[in-house]
Protein backbone atom coordinates (compact mmCIF):
# COMPACT_ATOMS: atom_id res chain seq x y z
CA UNK A 1 0.00 0.00 0.00
CA UNK A 2 1.34 3.44 -0.89
CA UNK A 3 -0.32 6.69 0.21
CA UNK A 4 0.94 10.24 0.33
CA UNK A 5 0.32 12.18 3.56
CA UNK A 6 1.71 15.67 3.64
CA UNK A 7 5.31 15.42 2.46
CA UNK A 8 5.62 11.80 3.65
CA UNK A 9 4.91 8.59 1.77
CA UNK A 10 3.28 5.81 3.76
CA UNK A 11 4.71 2.72 2.10
CA UNK A 12 3.38 -0.28 3.91
CA UNK A 13 1.68 -1.50 7.00
CA UNK A 14 1.71 -5.10 8.07
CA UNK A 15 1.38 -7.35 11.05
CA UNK A 16 3.35 -10.34 12.17
CA UNK A 17 0.09 -11.92 13.35
CA UNK A 18 -3.39 -12.48 11.95
CA UNK A 19 -5.18 -9.27 11.04
CA UNK A 20 -7.78 -7.88 13.43
CA UNK A 21 -8.85 -4.36 14.18
CA UNK A 22 -7.02 -4.16 17.51
CA UNK A 23 -3.61 -2.87 18.45
CA UNK A 24 -1.27 -5.86 18.59
CA UNK A 25 2.42 -6.42 19.16
CA UNK A 26 4.15 -6.85 15.82
CA UNK A 27 2.52 -3.98 13.93
CA UNK A 28 4.98 -2.41 11.48
CA UNK A 29 5.08 0.65 9.26
CA UNK A 30 7.57 2.25 6.88
CA UNK A 31 7.33 5.98 6.20
CA UNK A 32 9.60 7.83 3.81
CA UNK A 33 10.26 11.46 2.95
CA UNK A 34 12.92 13.76 1.57
CA UNK A 35 14.71 16.05 4.00
CA UNK A 36 13.43 19.60 3.54
CA UNK A 37 15.26 22.89 4.01
CA UNK A 38 13.20 23.93 7.03
CA UNK A 39 14.24 20.71 8.84
CA UNK A 40 17.94 21.55 8.75
CA UNK A 41 19.71 22.40 12.00
CA UNK A 42 20.85 25.79 10.67
CA UNK A 43 17.24 26.79 9.94
CA UNK A 44 15.83 25.51 13.22
CA UNK A 45 18.53 27.30 15.16
CA UNK A 46 20.13 24.31 16.88
CA UNK A 47 23.42 24.52 14.94
CA UNK A 48 25.04 26.28 11.99
CA UNK A 49 25.30 23.10 9.89
CA UNK A 50 23.12 22.20 6.92
CA UNK A 51 22.03 18.73 8.06
CA UNK A 52 18.81 17.23 9.34
CA UNK A 53 18.32 18.45 12.91
CA UNK A 54 17.91 15.79 15.57
CA UNK A 55 14.67 17.48 16.65
CA UNK A 56 13.35 17.11 13.07
CA UNK A 57 14.39 13.46 13.09
CA UNK A 58 12.47 12.88 16.33
CA UNK A 59 9.38 14.55 14.86
CA UNK A 60 9.58 12.25 11.84
CA UNK A 61 9.80 9.22 14.17
CA UNK A 62 6.80 10.40 16.19
CA UNK A 63 4.76 10.97 13.02
CA UNK A 64 5.53 7.45 11.81
CA UNK A 65 4.55 5.92 15.16
CA UNK A 66 1.33 7.95 15.25
CA UNK A 67 0.43 6.91 11.71
CA UNK A 68 0.97 3.27 12.60
CA UNK A 69 -1.34 3.40 15.62
CA UNK A 70 -4.05 5.81 14.45
CA UNK A 71 -6.15 3.28 12.47
CA UNK A 72 -6.43 1.04 15.54
CA UNK A 73 -7.48 3.61 18.13
CA UNK A 74 -11.00 3.44 19.48
CA UNK A 75 -13.17 6.53 19.17
CA UNK A 76 -12.47 8.96 22.00
CA UNK A 77 -8.87 7.79 22.48
CA UNK A 78 -5.50 9.15 21.40
CA UNK A 79 -1.85 8.43 22.11
CA UNK A 80 0.60 10.76 23.81
CA UNK A 81 4.36 10.49 23.83
CA UNK A 82 5.92 9.51 27.14
CA UNK A 83 9.53 8.67 26.33
CA UNK A 84 11.94 8.78 23.42
CA UNK A 85 15.53 7.56 23.33
CA UNK A 86 17.51 7.86 20.13
CA UNK A 87 21.04 7.65 18.81
CA UNK A 88 21.64 9.91 15.80
CA UNK A 89 24.64 8.41 13.96
CA UNK A 90 24.83 9.93 10.53
CA UNK A 91 24.27 13.43 9.13
CA UNK A 92 21.99 13.80 6.11
CA UNK A 93 21.42 16.90 4.04
CA UNK A 94 18.55 18.52 2.22
CA UNK A 95 16.91 16.38 -0.44
CA UNK A 96 18.11 13.04 0.92
CA UNK A 97 15.44 10.33 1.03
CA UNK A 98 15.03 8.92 4.53
CA UNK A 99 12.89 6.01 5.71
CA UNK A 100 11.50 5.42 9.16
CA UNK A 101 10.78 1.81 10.07
CA UNK A 102 8.57 1.40 13.11
CA UNK A 103 7.81 -1.81 15.01
CA UNK A 104 5.34 -2.10 17.90
CA UNK A 105 7.45 -4.34 20.11
CA UNK A 106 5.52 -4.59 23.37
CA UNK A 107 2.23 -3.56 24.98
CA UNK A 108 1.78 -3.13 28.74
CA UNK A 109 -1.83 -2.17 29.58
CA UNK A 110 -2.25 1.24 27.92
CA UNK A 111 1.48 1.80 27.25
CA UNK A 112 2.95 1.01 23.82
CA UNK A 113 6.67 0.40 23.22
CA UNK A 114 8.21 0.86 19.77
CA UNK A 115 11.55 0.21 18.12
CA UNK A 116 12.41 2.75 15.44
CA UNK A 117 15.16 2.99 12.82
CA UNK A 118 15.84 5.72 10.26
CA UNK A 119 17.70 4.74 7.09
CA UNK A 120 19.03 6.90 4.28
CA UNK A 121 18.58 6.22 0.58
CA UNK A 122 21.64 3.93 0.66
CA UNK A 123 20.00 1.84 3.41
CA UNK A 124 22.56 3.03 5.96
CA UNK A 125 21.46 3.74 9.53
CA UNK A 126 20.94 7.41 10.28
CA UNK A 127 19.41 6.81 13.71
CA UNK A 128 17.93 4.12 15.93
CA UNK A 129 15.71 4.48 18.91
CA UNK A 130 12.97 3.41 21.24
CA UNK A 131 9.74 5.31 21.79
CA UNK A 132 6.81 4.79 24.13
CA UNK A 133 3.31 6.23 24.06
CA UNK A 134 0.29 5.98 26.32
CA UNK A 135 -3.23 5.46 25.05
CA UNK A 136 -5.43 8.03 26.80
CA UNK A 137 -9.14 8.76 26.97
CA UNK A 138 -9.43 12.19 25.35
CA UNK A 139 -12.20 13.46 27.62
CA UNK A 140 -10.31 12.55 30.81
CA UNK A 141 -7.00 13.78 29.41
CA UNK A 142 -8.44 17.13 28.35
CA UNK A 143 -9.87 17.65 31.85
CA UNK A 144 -6.34 17.28 33.27
CA UNK A 145 -5.10 20.23 31.24
CA UNK A 146 -8.12 22.53 31.61
CA UNK A 147 -7.68 25.58 33.80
Amino acid sequence: MKKIRGNCIFKNQQRDTMSTNTIEEGLRLTLEKRVENEELAKNIGTSRVSVLATSSLILFMEKAVSMLIEPYLEEGTETVSSEINIKHFKPVGEGVLIRCLVHLKFIEKNKLFFDVVILDENHEEVAIGAHSRYIVQLEKFNKLIER
